[in-house]
């Protein structure tokens, strides 16, 4: 767990956050995550439903999925957060989690990447030298049970 508080928002300033923990940060190699991004792969910070809260302005939304949705600014278009619904997930204590990227953070110098996900879509020239965790898929290991 990394505890806050953060702040963060968009390029333009209309939409702003506020966090109070994170309990992961995930580089994403799956193909939602670089299409969305434009970017070989997407850093973000995963943060409990009762950890976040919006503070200025209203994100315009797309829905990715039935469970799913991504947030960004319809002003200046900049990608925020994902909001999930996720009822098992051991962290998510009211049952949503947010997926915020770090690049929007102020300080993202505070938010260090911690594992890899989704690592059998990672593309081949996106060369990736450091020691964090691997894994296929999206099911992560706890936090705390990883060495």
């Amino acid at each position: 767990m990394i505890e806050g508080p953060f702040t963060g928002g968009c390029l333009c300033k209309s939409i702003r956050y506020e966090i109070d923990r994170v309990f992961d940060v995930i580089y994403c190699h799956c193909n939602h995550c670089r299409r969305s991004s434009g970017a070989p792969a997407l850093l973000t910070a995963a943060v409990a439903g009762d950890a976040f809260r919006v503070t200025k302005g209203t994100p315009s939304i797309y829905l990715t999925s039935a469970t799913g949705s991504s947030h960004f600014c319809g002003k200046c278009g900049t990608g925020l957060w994902g909001e999930f619904v996720a009822p098992n997930h051991p962290l998510a204590k009211d049952a949503r989690y947010f997926s915020v990227r770090v690049g929007t953070f102020d300080e993202p110098e505070r938010i260090r990447p911690q594992i890899h996900q989704f690592i059998e879509s990672k593309l081949s020239w996106f060369d990736t030298t450091d020691d964090l965790l691997r894994v296929e898929g999206n099911t992560l290991p706890h936090p705390d049970k990883r060495k």
